[in-house]
């Protein structure tokens, strides 16, 4: 019987630790599009591209135009940077609660009997 525990408590609940946790650092990336955020960096806000209107030599609409499309680039940037920092620091905090979860599991059995053990010592 107590060797259907061990069994129990050291190898399966591990295991599924080690699942649930798999199963929550494969989520996040795609959930928050890091390798699309990464890939897509510099990419304009929303599509958003600005034209020239006029044809030949017009220097307020080429500035026009390049400002333009700098400020979507840099706006895209920016929100990206955002998003990619929340990703991220999300994906680190669920590395470190699988972890938590590890040893917070490896410490529960000898916090039991260290409590069990006080508990007597306490009432006697």
């Amino acid at each position: 019987m107590t060797s259907l525990f061990f069994e129990w408590y050291f190898l399966e609940i591990p295991a599924q630790i080690k699942k649930i946790w798999g199963n929550y650092l494969w989520f996040f990336p795609r959930y928050f599009a890091l390798a699309d955020l990464g890939r897509d960096f510099l990419a304009p806000w929303k599509g958003l591209v600005f034209r020239r209107e006029k044809n030949g030599l017009d220097f307020g609409d080429i500035f026009s135009a390049l400002f333009g499309n700098a400020m979507s680039r840099i706006l895209g940037a920016i929100m990206r940077s955002f998003f990619l920092i929340i990703g991220l620091g999300t994906e680190l905090v669920a590395f470190a609660a699988g972890i938590l979860a590890y040893a917070v599991w490896l410490v529960l059995i000898p916090a039991i009997f260290y409590c069990f053990w006080k508990g007597i010592a306490l009432s006697l």
